[in-house]
């Protein structure tokens, strides 16, 4: 009799679950039979926002004989943690297969910035001059480097920026120095520390929408179903292989832009201006971390955000600061994590306004090293668009 009370909370747990979000299984918007392909109409097709009910909460679902146990690590953001999601070897073929395309440097202050592109000075306190903290904030908004005091010093020293030796950056003093010539400073700069740099890893892309591949097949399907979202949209995810080694970071960032009809989404292979658009983070942890190497979000549960405070506060640099992350997740072989970008348009049931309290990153790897596997859920702006997509999986 236990046994069979044991099986029905589990049943209830996964039939409760079907109800609430109204999502879509595995099977997906679209279905194949013997008279052809059949889709959902667009207007009956959501994205799906898991229910967290409330911190420590577990909602169990059956996956073939294994049983995997969701649990609400945080509500603001709403953040869900489940252990043992891939198996061992699942893991070691992500990883294979990231070592197999080729790991290229994460850096990217070479590729987004133009030698000759002037930056916005962040002269917070509008006096005409740049103090060390506004110019700290500068170089980070514009270079996405973060540097400390002392660094900022040497800067003026060498480019012989401080004429006055006041240590207040005047317009006048900074007119006398070539965008170029702060650039190859600051490439020197990163190339010798690294880890000054916002994020110091090495990353690969797989492209597994199109390959038929089983082991991935099995991971998509298992992620549909956890996460009741269209197996056409986990398979379209963009998914990013990430390693760390030590000293390896990314410091706290947001993994989609907000709404903006002035700017398109990101487009693959269009490189005119454009926003991210991920509606969720699917995140896998691919090895045990010796030390170090948490997932930490630096403003969960706060009261707000302020982007200037952050800057000023250090919270965002958790290569330096990553203890006092109100959130730290450790890394665990297997585990995943899920979060959602974005809230959903309760109008349309598509990609609604950004949750900025997502934003987040790596700490630090103090022992050993990291391996992480991104998948990004996209979305755009075109709910029409996204589902014609969809359903050209199928064609």
């Amino acid at each position: 009799m236990p046994g069979n009370t044991a099986q029905a909370a589990v049943l209830l747990s996964v039939f409760l679950m079907s109800i609430v979000h109204c999502g879509h299984s595995e099977e997906g918007v679209c279905t194949k039979s013997d008279d052809g392909v059949k889709c959902s109409e667009d207007n009956s097709v959501r994205l799906t926002r898991l229910n967290g009910e409330l911190v420590g909460n577990v909602q169990t679902i059956m996956d073939g004989d294994r049983k995997l146990e969701m649990k609400t690590l945080n509500m603001k953001p709403l953040v869900f943690e489940i252990e043992n999601f891939l198996t061992e070897e699942e893991c070691d073929y992500i990883k294979a297969a990231a070592v197999k395309t080729g790991l290229e440097s994460s850096q990217t202050m070479a590729h987004s910035m133009s030698k000759n592109q002037n930056v916005d000075l962040m002269d917070l306190n509008h006096d005409g001059e740049l103090d060390i903290k506004e110019m700290k904030i500068t170089i980070e908004n514009g270079y996405d480097i973060f540097l400390e005091k002392e660094d900022i010093l040497d800067m003026y020293s060498t480019l012989e920026l401080d004429t006055n030796g006041d240590t207040h950056i005047s317009r006048e003093e900074l007119s006398k120095i070539k965008p170029k010539d702060l650039f190859t400073y600051l490439h020197k700069v990163v190339a010798d520390h690294p880890e000054k740099h916002s994020r110091y890893s090495s990353q690969a892309w797989l492209d597994w929408d199109k390959v038929e591949d089983e082991v991935y097949e099995r991971i998509q399907e298992r992620t549909a179903k956890v996460t009741q979202m269209p197996i056409e949209l986990i398979r379209l995810s963009d998914v990013q292989v990430v390693r760390y080694g030590i000293d390896g970071h990314y410091n706290a960032h947001t993994d989609s832009s907000p709404l903006d009809e002035h700017v398109p989404c990101c487009m693959e292979g269009n490189r005119r201006k454009c926003r991210i658009c991920r509606y969720m983070t699917i995140l896998f942890y691919l090895n045990d971390v010796t030390e170090g190497g948490e997932t930490a979000f630096p403003y969960a549960n706060m009261e707000d955000i302020n982007e200037t405070d952050a800057h000023l506060s250090e919270k965002l640099h958790l290569f330096k600061n990553c203890e006092q992350a109100s959130l730290r997740v450790a890394a665990r072989r297997g585990k995943a994590i899920i979060w959602y970008n974005h809230f959903v348009n309760e109008e349309t049931g598509w990609m609604g306004e950004v949750d900025e309290f997502t934003m987040h990153g790596g700490c630090p790897i103090k022992q050993g090293e990291k391996w992480i596997a991104n998948i990004w859920v996209k979305t755009t702006d075109s709910k029409e668009a996204d589902i014609a997509n969809m359903r050209a999986l199928h064609s």
